[in-house]
């Protein structure tokens, strides 16, 4: 699963038949995602009602096609739920964890604390 925020609204005039009611959004990961291609975003699947400029917990390969409801769907990433605030402990982004200094793209979630 990633984090990450919901940047806009991907329209389609034609979807495979078992996603068609389903809105499709534009999230930007933060932290650790790195995506084997050149953007910063990707395509998810939302059935929590996730708009732009929310928070979200995204799943990726077949538990976002669970989610849906199917092991067969044509999904890659689905949204999980909104987020309403994160905890976040200072070691964990410092130098000697070895882990990043900063969250992927100079941003953060809206709501953080720090531990």
């Amino acid at each position: 699963m990633i984090l990450g925020r919901v940047v806009g609204t991907v329209w389609a005039t034609r979807k495979d038949p078992r996603i068609s009611h389903h809105k499709l959004l534009l999230v930007r990961a933060y932290g650790a995602y790195r995506p084997g291609h050149s953007t910063a975003q990707l395509v998810a699947v939302d059935r929590v009602h996730a708009g732009v400029g929310d928070d979200v917990v995204v799943c990726l390969g077949s538990p976002a096609r669970w989610h849906l409801g199917g092991v067969n769907l044509p999904v890659d990433a689905a949204v999980m739920g909104i987020v309403d605030s994160c905890t976040f402990s200072r070691e964990a982004f410092s130098e000697a964890a070895r882990r990043p200094a900063a969250f992927a793209g100079g941003f953060e979630p809206r709501k953080v604390d720090w531990t």
